[in-house]
């Protein structure tokens, strides 16, 4: 057990220095940087849209099965008067 966890944090410890390297490397760290910041910033208006795409479909449908509901109801009270 203790030389699995060695084991992992070691790979972790690589990976974390290669991921550090990688961005704040002096020639294309700067570049680099940008670019993830940028995707990142993509990636957060497309679920942005994608959260409001599903609250309004979600609403649609609670708003849908409430006049489902009413109508449903409605004919009901309608039924009964007529049968009374």
């Amino acid at each position: 057990m203790q030389v699995k966890t060695g084991l992992i944090a070691g790979l972790a410890g690589i990976g974390l220095g290669g991921g550090l390297m990688f961005f704040l490397d002096p020639g294309r760290g700067k570049q680099r940087r940008a670019a993830v910041r940028d995707q990142a910033k993509r990636t957060s208006r497309q679920i942005g849209k994608a959260a409001k795409s599903v609250d309004r479909s979600a609403h649609d449908l609670a708003k849908g099965a409430d006049e489902l509901t009413k109508r449903v109801f409605t004919w009901r009270r309608k039924a009964m008067r007529l049968v009374a």
